[in-house]
């Protein structure tokens, strides 16, 4: 682990999904968005923008990267380097073959790179905080804040999951560790467990003995709003169980048919947002600073009469009915329209 990384890894026990490794989880502090910025760059020994040519088998451990931009450090465009890859476990980067990455990284070397530390994937060149590295100039800070209040029926992949395997009458069953699963698998008997992919998957066999495969469709983790995950099901021909590593193997669905669409929480979603509000000090994580992670109590702060309103925080929840909690973020130039009162 870096030695002076801005945020803390604690290492929080073991994964669900199977991993030879711990599970990794970062403390990081709330702050504004100019003091994050600053503190980032300052403990950063390089930073740089690249763009992932290869990223191999996770088990080989290293993602090929080219750097494309620098804005910190001896690193230079056209420099190839060789970045710890895997899916987090074990702190490491998840870094997918083509995407691009903002990365930041400890002072010894470029590859020195974390997923505690601020690295993230970058989807625009215009990228407000790429802005800030080449010019100086901060992102837009929000003035004020607006949440959003959403209710849909709920699309759970395990519940989902579990009817496969329990009769009608029955509560839906629960997913297995996968010691277990492996051994209600050589004994033909149902089950399910969570796979090892990018996206939330579980594989298994229902009470009729068919194997499936089911997948949380493509963007709902990165998304992480309520009412907008999708669960589709895939039949298999069999499972089979694979090494991953030398110790680990993972199941895989072998000849899977066509995906069908199982839940989908967007077609019941209902949305209405809150009069604008101020922001509380210190309730955002600005990891992003276009969508950042805040944590907000149920008690709302009036936004003064009469004072510039712009821009805006748009809040959305990450569960269904929530008033307070996690609510994921993004910044706008305008808000969204409020019910018209009685």
């Amino acid at each position: 682990m870096v030695r002076n990384a801005w945020w803390i890894a604690v290492l929080v026990g073991w994964l669900v999904v199977p991993a030879a490794g711990w599970a990794c989880s970062c403390i990081r502090r709330t702050q504004g968005l100019s003091g994050a910025l600053e503190e980032a760059r300052a403990q950063a020994g390089f930073i740089y923008l690249g763009r992932v040519r290869d990223s191999k088998d996770p088990s080989e451990r290293f993602a090929t990267v080219d750097v494309l931009e620098t804005f910190k450090g001896s690193v230079k465009a056209g420099e190839v380097l060789q970045l710890p890859y895997g899916r987090g476990g074990d702190c490491v980067l998840n870094l997918p073959r083509g995407e691009t990455w903002l990365l930041y990284a400890g002072d010894t070397s470029p590859e020195e790179a974390w997923i505690c530390m601020r690295s993230r994937r970058v989807l625009s060149s215009n990228d407000s905080e790429l802005t800030w590295l080449r010019t100086g100039v901060l992102p837009p800070v929000p003035v004020a804040l607006q949440r959003e209040t959403v209710s849909c029926e709920v699309c759970d992949i395990n519940a989902v999951g579990g009817r496969l395997l329990a009769p009608p009458e029955m509560p839906p069953a629960k997913p297995a560790f996968h010691p277990e699963a492996e051994a209600l698998w050589k004994a033909g008997l149902p089950f399910f467990t969570e796979g090892y992919a990018g996206h939330r998957v579980m594989l298994g066999v229902s009470r009729e003995g068919r194997a499936f495969e089911l997948t949380e469709a493509p963007g709902c983790a990165r998304v992480r709003r309520a009412c907008e995950r999708r669960v589709q099901l895939r039949w298999c021909k069999r499972l089979e169980l694979r090494p991953r590593t030398p110790k680990v193997s993972d199941f895989h669905c072998v000849d899977p048919g066509e995906p069908q669409e199982v839940c989908d929480e967007r077609r019941s979603r209902q949305s209405e947002w809150w009069p604008m509000e101020r922001l509380p000090a210190r309730a955002c994580d600005w990891f992003n600073p276009s969508a950042p992670a805040c944590e907000l109590a149920e008690g709302r702060f009036p936004f003064p009469a009469g004072a510039p309103p712009l821009p805006v925080l748009a809040c959305h929840p990450r569960t269904p009915g929530a008033r307070s909690g996690n609510y994921a973020c993004e910044v706008k130039t305008a808000p969204e329209p409020v019910p018209l009162e009685p």
